[in-house]
């Protein structure tokens, strides 16, 4: 019965995190490159610029001597440099532009949004919702929604108006059957009735397509039917191509070009009515052109000896970028709490603390959905640092355990964000710390390495000092 029990919680941790089985769902949006010239500033979307109000150094990437490039990317160049082909088919989907680039992260668009005070005007079901998460957390329905959108980095907006698009749950107190038990039209039974299961299931839905769509690597979207396809047309903008992602995978071929248009019955007809023109909210590019890496330290402390368990990876569910990294220290072995310290990469205020996760922003708004933040996960409950604390660079966050997530042995996974938008790990703003380069290697998702000058270290879940070792 205890494995029994085991695996299900396995299961629900897999969900949570926006993962999935089907063959749709495992399309990859992995890393980095820049987006493609089409979406690099909102696909067209008249751009409202940017400022990042960081008080950091900035640094330029550096470039690796071309030996040691190679062997860093092991002789088989970046899978992020082979975008996928379109799909055998005519089909294209709308070239209506449903919501700016902006509007589907969580960015500065959003830190002037009360999700609370919205849901309640609006007297919707969601406002009688509450629900024990997988992590132990009760939450009601605004808290679903606001811990949804921090810990994917999808706008709340648009989780709101897609939940009321799908389910009517925030403009009417009494809902349908089928409402209440697949609110974002995810039938798998595991999901059923579990409105975090869903959005978290949605979210990754959003964030498979937007960055799919800005590294060229999913260019089409895979309707509900799960037997047709449709190409994403190559004007369309990195946002669009995010909610098409999520609307075609619930929504049968029949019905796709009414829901993804302008017209009754569309989603963007629903957005309107709930928030006006989405084009309002436009705040240009998430990460400007010139945007650069603040300097940055290892995540641990002077003298110890951590090891690169993982490369470039998932920062947060299948559909987000290879935004992160992973450490463990020398001496983690099982889920207990280290002995050893995470430290701040830079100075900065924390934003969020809860459950295994800490963000930092690097901004002077001490806000993380505004210019560079830093995720530090699986940090222990005891000795973790606090909300609102101000940090150096080279304070203690926390201990790495494998609170708050999946994770088989205690480790530090991290990953940076700028303006809501996760940052490749090794795309044209590469992880950079204390001189060490993150790269991606073909061998896929959790591979790559770390380059300082000739010294390379590779990506292994071994505790091999000459092979991982950093520094």
């Amino acid at each position: 019965m205890n494995r029994v029990l085991a695996v299900a919680l396995v299961v629900l941790l897999f969900l949570a995190m926006g993962l999935s089985t089907t063959a749709a769902q495992r399309q990859p949006a992995v890393a980095p490159t820049g987006a493609p010239p089409n979406a690099a500033n909102g696909g067209g979307l008249r751009p409202t610029p940017t400022v990042i109000a960081a008080v950091v150094e900035l640094i330029a990437p550096p470039t690796p001597k071309p030996d040691v490039f190679a062997r860093a990317q092991l002789f088989g160049g970046s899978t992020a440099l082979k975008p996928a082909k379109p799909v055998n088919t005519s089909d294209s989907t709308p070239s209506t532009r449903l919501v700016p680039d902006s509007e589907l992260v969580n960015g500065p668009s959003a830190v002037d949004f009360d999700v609370r005070g919205f849901l309640a005007q609006r007297g919707g079901y969601i406002n009688q919702y509450s629900e024990r998460t997988i992590q132990g957390e009760q939450l009601t329905g605004a808290q679903i929604v606001m811990r949804v959108a921090q810990q994917f980095s999808v706008h709340p907006r648009l989780l709101i108006a897609l939940l009321e698009y799908e389910g009517g749950w925030i403009n009417s107190s009494a809902i349908g059957k089928s409402q209440v038990q697949y609110p974002y039209g995810n039938l798998d039974a595991l999901r059923s009735g579990r409105l975090h299961l869903q959005m978290t299931w949605a979210a990754a839905r959003l964030n498979e397509g937007y960055y799919g769509w800005r590294l060229g690597t999913r260019t089409f979207v895979q309707l509900g039917d799960k037997d047709s396809y449709a190409n994403i047309p190559p004007s369309q903008n990195a946002g669009t191509a995010g909610v098409q992602n999520y609307l075609a995978s619930v929504t049968p071929r029949a019905k796709w070009e009414k829901v993804m248009g302008d017209g009754d019955g569309s989603f963007l007809q629903e957005y309107k009515r709930m928030f006006g023109d989405p084009a309002q909210y436009d705040r240009g590019a998430p990460i400007p052109p010139a945007t650069r890496q603040p300097k940055l330290r290892l995540p641990f402390t002077d003298g110890e000896r951590w090891h690169l368990t993982g490369g470039p990876h998932s920062a947060w569910g299948t559909g987000s970028i290879w935004a992160a990294l992973d450490f463990a220290p020398q001496n983690a072995g099982g889920c207990s709490p280290s002995v050893n310290w995470v430290v701040s990469m830079s100075d900065g205020a924390v934003a969020r603390s809860v459950i295994g996760e800490v963000a930092v922003s690097l901004d002077s708004s001490k806000d993380e959905r505004i210019g560079w933040s830093i995720l530090y996960m699986h940090m222990a409950p005891g000795g973790r640092v606090e909300k609102g604390a101000q940090v150096r660079t080279g304070d203690h966050i926390g201990h790495p355990s494998c609170e708050g997530g999946q994770a088989m042995s205690a480790h530090l996974h991290t990953a940076r964000k700028v303006n809501g938008e996760w940052v490749s790990a090794s795309g044209d703003q590469p992880f950079v710390m204390d001189g060490w380069v993150a790269y991606e290697t073909p061998g896929g998702e959790f591979q790559g390495a770390l380059v300082k000058g000739d010294v390379v270290r590779q990506a292994d879940e071994s505790r091999n000092i000459d092979l991982n070792g950093v520094p």
